[in-house]
């Protein structure tokens, strides 16, 4: 990720400004690292395509992303349409385990 270190310079709401590097250099803030999983199975894309869903907004406040671009993003009623073409509802998960299993 890179800090924003001056707002002139590094604009939130203009997404065609490229960020330099000279300001602030990336800066790695985490590794992920994932064991070994099942492979493909038609049960679980079934739950996994369909079923879940994408979105920065059920995070944590003070980890919600900044921006018009996200802001708009956030208004487009893309969930709604995705369920009703299915004719699915998204089902959140409550834990790790329901998409595991």
């Amino acid at each position: 990720m890179q800090l924003n270190t001056d707002l002139e310079k590094m604009p939130i709401e203009d997404a065609s400004v490229e960020w330099p590097e000279d300001l602030s250099p990336y800066v790695v803030v985490a590794r992920v690292r994932i064991g070994s999983q099942t492979g493909w199975s038609e049960e679980r894309s079934q739950v996994v395509d369909d079923g879940l869903s994408f979105d920065p907004w059920h995070g944590l406040e003070a980890h919600r992303p900044l921006g018009g671009v996200i802001r708009a993003r956030k208004a487009v009623p893309r969930l709604a349409f995705r369920s009703a073409a299915n004719g699915c509802p998204i089902h959140e998960p409550v834990s790790a385990r329901q998409v595991i299993e």
